[in-house]
Parts: C-alpha cells; structure tokens; sequence
C-alpha cells in the first residue's frame, strides 16, 4: 500500500508536519501569522520559485471536516517544520507528528503532544525511537519494516515511503495528492520559531 501523503510528497526532499484538531486560522496564528493579509498561494512545485530556499515558507492543508491539519514545507530539505520550536508551539494543547526526508537514509520522525517531544527517530541510526513515548512510534515503524535483524531487512525498504505510511497508519492521517501538489495558503514561519 502506497500512503497517500507519499503519493503527493515521492521520494524526493520533504518536510510535512500533522497538527491534530486545528484548523487554518490556528495553524496560522501558532506559526506567527495575523491572518489580517491574505496570503498568497502557491503550488508544490513554485514556492521555491517565488520565495527561495531559505525563505521559511510552509504551505497549509487543511481538508474541511478532517481531523488533521498538515503544513508542508515550501523547500522540503531545509526542515522548518520539523524544528523543535514550531512543533512545541504547533502541539501545544494537542499533538502533532512529523516526518522530515532530506534523501532516502536521513529520514527524521517526531510525535510532539502538547510541547513534549514523545518521540524522536532518525533512520540514518539504524536505532528505534527513543524518546518517553517511543514505544506508540516504535511499533508503527516496525510494522512498515524498520528495525528487522540483518537477514530480514528488505532491500527495496524506501525509508521515506515507509516512515509516511507508519505516520499515516498509526494517526490516521490522509491527503488528497491533488490538493496537497495545487495552490496552498503559503505563510513564512516567524522568524523567533525557525
């Protein structure tokens, strides 16, 4: 099974962060956004484009009636939304998980409730979550393949493909690729969170 978030993010750098329970306006307001200007909305593939690499630009989805809301990078090897500051400010009251890929190998894991990191794992480590809440992260990647002894290990493991679909499975996440790849709402982070 192919998660739907790897369907719209591929093997490619990336960084998406789920935030439980919040709508747009939330997510807004916990990344430094007033809401009083409208933002402008930019697709997968054009945010770099108009805002640079290093710009802070995440792009926001959040599917009406759903319960998560999702926040990609605009420039998924730079990993804003994975840093401790916004995931403690992004979690606070709630949880959130996040999955940041710079290429397939160095692919980092976080489950963040209410500020506390619960969870942290980084595939370059070959070495499960650790973490006070590991065990709940643990177990989902162990089911997609991660952490099987030598002689099991399959060697067609996408470590990016299988930590989206433990995070998937596990929280019950799902994006429509479609929506995920066209315009989003497109903010940059404060700067005292990045």
């Amino acid at each position: 099974m192919t998660s739907s978030l790897f369907e719209a993010l591929g093997e490619e750098q990336f960084c998406v962060t789920a935030v439980r329970g919040l709508d747009e306006a939330d997510v807004l307001e916990r990344l430094g956004h007033s809401g009083k200007e409208p933002l402008p909305r930019y697709g997968a593939k054009d945010g770099v484009e108009h805002l640079g690499l290093d710009s802070g630009a995440v792009r926001i989805y959040c599917p009406e009636g759903a319960e998560w809301a999702y926040v990609f990078d605009v420039n998924g090897h730079s990993g804003f939304g994975h840093r401790t500051p916004v995931l403690e400010r992004l979690s606070a009251g709630t949880e959130a998980v996040s999955v940041w890929s710079l290429i397939a190998s160095t692919t980092h894991v976080a489950h963040i409730q209410d500020g506390q990191v619960l969870a942290r794992f980084n595939a370059w480590t070959f070495e499960p979550a650790s973490g006070p809440g590991a065990d709940r992260l643990n177990r989902a990647l162990e089911r997609m393949g991660f952490f099987l002894p030598d002689d099991e290990v399959d060697d067609e493991l996408s470590d990016p493909a299988a930590a989206l679909e433990a995070v998937e499975d596990e929280f019950g996440l799902l994006v429509d690729p479609e929506a995920v790849a066209g315009p989003l709402p497109t903010v940059v982070i404060a700067e005292p969170l990045t």
